[in-house]
């Protein structure tokens, strides 16, 4: 779940390259893409629901253990207002 921060342009697309090809090498694959384009609730929602496949948890700590995605703290907090990744069964 994620929202976009207005002018992270630069830091989304740096953020992209490396987190793409780290996804690619795992084998994950993106299910699909959503706008959130309501609220039913009165919580604050994401601005995108993104769901990825992977093929198992060993595929998942390739991207999220890996040196190179760590060292994106910055580029995430650039790119993201919001920033939310869950692991669904």
């Amino acid at each position: 779940m994620t929202s976009m921060k207005p002018g992270g342009e630069d830091a989304l697309a740096s953020y992209l390259g490396v987190v793409g090809p780290l996804m690619e090498r795992a084998g994950a694959k993106l299910i699909s893409r959503h706008e959130v384009s309501g609220n039913l609730s009165e919580s604050e929602l994401p601005q995108f629901v993104s769901l990825t496949a992977y093929p198992g948890t060993e595929a998942i700590q390739l991207v999220f253990a890996n040196q190179n995605y760590l060292a994106l703290k910055q580029v995430r907090q650039d790119a993201f207002s919001r920033y939310d990744v869950c692991v669904l069964n």
